[in-house]
């Protein structure tokens, strides 16, 4: 596979970018920013694990404060619930830590502004691991995209600012904040030795199979070559699923592929 380094509506990346782009401004320092939005819990796809994570959240920041390692908080609350939908935990911390920056009547309005800051930068930071390039359909990667020339396919743009993902269903899924054994997983439906090629295979792959989506990926680890994926970054029961439709109706010989570790580097 392929090397180095990523239902929540897009609402949440707008007030993500737009609370940063704020921030930005000296005059809005010393105000409140609209801070990130509280998830939907009661959402249907929301799963018990989720709540339950969610529940231990607002207790466990306001015992350790705002004054911590954001990203080590993080990956910890991700680590102990492996299960839980990490968007809505990411969302639900980035709500409470704003909050907390903002009511803390020891820090004036500069300093919060740079604690808001560091503390979205933290949280939105994804796990190193295998980088998508393009894929056909709809945008929504953590980084920002732009079209490319034709066949709907898009092209990641070389932006390092951090967006929320799209909901995690699908096939396609966005890079992690944390990975674990429920989102390390790849089908791979074809390689190539160069981005040129690599995108016409992947859009020949869906002129075959219309139904569904691909990526194109960066080479990754000691492959020199760019993979074309069926699904990126789900549990192997998704997966499994993925590679029979893949082997199927796309191509006999579709692999799975699997990270190596867990944590924040796959």
């Amino acid at each position: 596979m392929h090397r180095k380094s990523g239902t929540l509506l897009r609402l949440g990346c707008v007030v993500l970018f737009g609370a940063l782009a704020l921030l930005a401004s000296p005059a809005m320092a010393a105000e409140d920013p609209p801070c990130p939005p509280v998830p939907n819990l009661e959402n249907h796809s929301v799963t018990v694990d989720t709540k339950t994570a969610v529940d231990a959240i607002g207790k466990l920041l306001g015992r350790l404060g705002i004054d911590i390692n954001v990203r080590d908080t993080r990956d910890n609350v991700l680590k102990n619930n492996p299960r839980a939908d990490q968007v809505v935990i990411v969302l639900t911390m980035a709500n409470i830590y704003c909050k907390m920056i903002w009511s803390d009547t020891a820090l004036k309005g500069e300093d919060k502004a740079s604690h808001f800051r560091t503390m979205m930068q933290e949280l939105l930071t994804p796990a190193a691991g295998p980088t998508p390039v393009a894929r056909t359909g709809a945008t929504g990667w953590i980084r920002s995209v732009t079209r490319l020339a034709s066949n709907d396919t898009f092209a990641v743009a070389d932006t390092e600012t951090p967006a929320l993902p799209k909901p995690q269903t699908g096939f396609l899924r966005d890079p992690p904040f944390l990975i674990n054994d429920y989102n390390k997983y790849f089908v791979i439906v074809g390689s190539a030795a160069t981005r040129e090629e690599g995108l016409r295979l992947m859009n020949s792959l869906k002129s075959k199979a219309p139904q569904y989506d691909f990526a194109l990926y960066e080479p990754y680890g000691d492959n020199p070559n760019f993979g074309i994926m069926m699904a990126s970054w789900v549990p192997l029961d998704v997966a499994q699923k993925a590679l029979g439709i893949a082997r199927r109706t796309v191509a006999k010989d579709a692999f799975l592929w699997a990270c190596r570790s867990t944590g924040s580097s796959c």
